[in-house]
Parts: C-alpha cells; sequence; structure tokens
C-alpha cells in the first residue's frame, strides 16, 4: 500500500546572504552586538563568512528589513535600538485603520495597569524605590512648571511631549521594577498609546488645584509600588484609574492618538 503524500512543499534552502543575516542576528539578540555598535565593514564581513560583497550588501538589505541595523552613509552599519517604539507605531497605525478609540485603550490599560503594580510592588528593590521617588520629584517639578506657565493658554507640542515624557519616566521605571522583560518592552508602545486628556476647567479653579490632583495621582502610583503589597497596590491603582461617565463618553467618541476633551474637571478619590 502506498504512502499518501502530505507534504508537497519542497523545503527551501536558504542563500549565503539569508545564512549570514541570521548569524547576525543572533548576535544582536544575543547582545553580542549591542544597540548603536557598529558592524565590521563591508570587506572585512565578506573575509569573515567567506563571502563576496554582493552577498554581504543583501545580508545587510535583510537586516535592514528587520529593522536590526541602519545605514549611516559615510559611516557604515550600525545595531538599531529596541525596536519597542517603532512596534508603538506600528500598533497606533493597525487601531487607528481599524476604528478604535480613547476608550478601547483606557480599558486595556485599566487591566493591565493594576497587574503592572501588583508585580512590581513583589519585586521592587530599595534602589528601585529610590529611583521611582526620585523621577516622581522630578515629574512633580514639571508639573508645577507646565500648569503655572500655561494654565488655559494653547500649550505648544514640545512642550506637551516634555509634560509626557516626565510622567513616562516614572511609569518605565514601574514597569522596570516588575523584572518582567515583556513588561518592560511595553511601556513605551503603551504609553504612547495614552490619549492626552484636557479635562475641562472650573471657572474658579486654580493651576494649584491641578498641581495638587496631578500630585496625588503621582503618589498614588508610588506609594503602591513602595508598600511592597501586591494586593495593595493593585487595588490602588484600579480605584485610581476609575474615570466619570463623562470621561468614558468623551473617549468612547475620541479617536485613539487624538486628544480627549472631557467636560468635567478631573476628581481623584482618597
Amino acid at each position: 500500500m502506498s504512502q499518501k503524500t502530505i507534504f508537497t512543499r519542497p523545503v527551501k534552502k536558504r542563500t549565503f546572504a539569508e545564512q549570514m543575516a541570521e548569524s547576525i542576528r543572533e548576535a544582536i539578540l544575543s547582545g553580542e552586538l549591542a544597540s548603536g555598535a557598529a558592524l565590521p565593514t563591508e570587506p572585512e564581513l565578506a573575509e569573515q563568512f567567506g563571502v563576496s560583497r554582493a552577498v554581504v550588501r543583501d545580508a545587510t538589505r535583510l537586516l535592514m528589513a528587520q529593522g536590526l541595523v541602519q545605514v549611516e552613509h559615510g559611516r557604515g552599519v550600525f545595531v538599531t535600538p529596541p525596536l519597542n517604539e517603532a512596534f508603538g507605531e506600528a500598533l497606533l497605525l493597525a487601531l487607528r485603520r481599524a476604528g478604535a478609540t480613547a476608550w478601547d485603550v483606557e480599558q486595556f490599560n485599566q487591566i493591565i495597569y493594576p497587574e503592572v503594580a501588583a508585580l512590581a510592588a513583589a519585586r521592587v528593590t530599595d534602589e528601585e524605590i529610590a529611583e521611582i521617588r526620585r523621577l516622581a520629584d522630578e515629574n512633580l517639578r514639571v508639573i508645577a512648571e507646565y500648569q503655572v506657565r500655561w494654565w488655559r493658554q494653547t500649550t505648544p507640542p514640545a512642550e506637551q511631549a516634555r509634560y509626557k515624557e516626565s510622567f513616562f519616566q516614572v511609569l518605565q521605571a514601574i514597569f522596570a521594577a516588575t523584572h518582567n522583560q515583556v513588561f518592560r518592552q511595553l511601556a513605551r508602545p503603551l504609553y504612547d498609546l495614552r490619549n492626552l486628556r484636557d479635562w475641562a476647567d472650573a471657572e474658579d479653579s486654580t493651576p494649584e488645584e491641578y498641581i495638587e490632583l496631578e500630585k496625588r495621582f503621582l503618589l498614588a502610583w508610588v506609594e503602591a509600588i513602595a508598600s511592597r503589597d501586591p494586593q495593595f497596590a493593585r487595588q490602588s491603582i484600579q480605584r485610581l484609574m476609575v474615570l466619570p461617565p463623562e470621561a468614558m463618553y468623551a473617549m468612547q467618541h475620541t479617536a485613539v492618538g487624538e486628544v480627549t476633551v472631557i467636560p468635567v474637571p478631573p476628581k481623584f478619590s482618597d
């Protein structure tokens, strides 16, 4: 009885360029070639791998397509930084094409952030707590300057970016305190997806009141991690991320990546 053929596609033979690119890729992924490191010159690579310079160029193009190296004309070929920022941009584009809203992102964060806080609280070191506190103090300084200077004014994009980056540094340190590499790599993409919020001002509100609100929000994060109590940390951040119905409605009608205008002043519960 003859055996029926199941696999009809032949095994594809890898070219010299593909084999060479794979070897360099593994050196990058293992850390042997660090971010920013220069690859050997084209003649040196041709000699090391025993291939022609045309093969070297083909291998370089494969690595560039994977985002692992970049060519700087006149200088050489260099290992690129980690791809989490590029991943975040690609994810944002995919979500926009799918018609995602700011609320889609917020719901996801309401699930993820409390778990990040719980894991960080369980694993954080004394040194990491000190660094989180230092970054939080710096963020509070930026918040105070931002609110006083730009209160009820149109904020330049550069100032908005500085404002966001200051808080991201705190959040990144918290993600790093989980000692989980997946969370560490997701810190930037997840934060970049989070929309800026433009809360409506009460007529008699002051920048000092908003500074105090943001201070309470930030310190709630810090104390949740510093508690070293996963359950407390999880519950603290769950409470912190509860939003009023008006905010939910506004986010449901705001495309991901755009500023959400919320018609009520922010309030954070104790």
